[in-house]
């Protein structure tokens, strides 16, 4: 008769674990969709503005990339971080060749690939870049966050850097 309320504190507790889970899970996705959508969006709105990536892929690109470093999951941070340029390269490549099918057939295809790539290294190395940044940003948050946590009122440590040696004797013997 008495088991009712420990399911139920149970059954409390993860329901809890639950919905931590799926809001985790949503910042996963909204990371994952601005790392790749903010990007493809810039690109878009680029070529509509003339041929070729510009300063809107750039931030796009740039900005894409600090709001998934930013709402990530700790294993994710490294994910964000070396999956940055190759998330440019294809928004770059994908938003160029969609835009003038026509024109990368056959051999123009190498030429326009080339193309690609050295028109997107600046903005991917600015992604690796921001990405990094907003990354040991959170870490250092976290670690002193962590820090304030684990220091309670009245638990000072010594500062003298020397302890107490067993039954009164010296450290040296």
């Amino acid at each position: 008769m008495g088991t009712g309320a420990p399911r139920q504190a149970r059954a409390q507790r993860a329901g809890s674990v639950r919905r931590r889970q799926q809001v985790r899970r949503r910042g996963g996705l909204v990371a994952a969709l601005s790392a790749v959508g903010l990007p493809v969006l810039g690109g878009v709105a680029d070529e509509l503005g003339g041929p070729g990536v510009g300063i809107l892929f750039a931030a796009g690109s740039v900005l894409g990339t600090a709001v998934a470093a930013a709402l990530c999951s700790r294993p994710g941070r490294w994910w964000v971080v070396t999956a940055a340029p190759v998330v440019v390269l294809l928004a770059a490549s994908g938003v160029g060749y969609a835009a003038h099918p026509d024109t990368y057939q056959g051999r123009n295809l190498g030429t326009g690939a080339l193309r690609w790539v050295v028109g997107a290294f600046p903005v991917m190395a600015a992604t690796v870049g921001v990405a990094l940044v907003v990354v040991v940003g959170r870490v250092v948050a976290d670690r002193r966050r962590a820090g304030s946590e684990r220091r309670r009122p009245g638990c000072e440590r010594r500062r003298s850097g020397s302890a107490d040696a067993p039954s009164g004797r010296s450290r040296r013997g």
